[in-house]
């Protein structure tokens, strides 16, 4: 039986603790909590998101907009009628309203 020499062993073991070191940080660089496939789903989160900001932000100056042309300085009659009419049901005693569904 052949034994190996202890010599041999100590000059390997911090070349075999420095190899298991690298392949513990190199797992982690990749599926850590802020490894590079933590951080693509980051990438693609931010996207969507920024795209619902988008559409949030259309929408609120749409609303915006609406609001402008109810307001009392610059009252839009003619909108505030349409919208009376096609919320609120309201029209004069002498029309007659004829709703066509879209």
């Amino acid at each position: 039986m052949r034994r190996i020499p202890h010599i041999d062993m100590k000059r390997r073991a911090p070349a075999i603790g420095l190899i298991a070191l690298y392949a513990y940080l190199a797992f982690h660089a990749f599926s850590g909590s802020q490894g590079l496939l933590s951080w693509m789903s980051y990438s693609d989160e931010a996207e969507r998101l920024s795209v619902t900001l988008a559409e949030r932000e259309t929408q609120h100056l749409q609303l915006a907009q609406d609001v402008d042309a109810l307001r009392n300085e610059g009252l839009d009659l003619d909108a505030l009628e349409i919208a009376a009419r096609r919320d609120l049901y309201v029209s004069d005693t002498k029309e007659l309203t004829i709703w066509l569904d879209p």
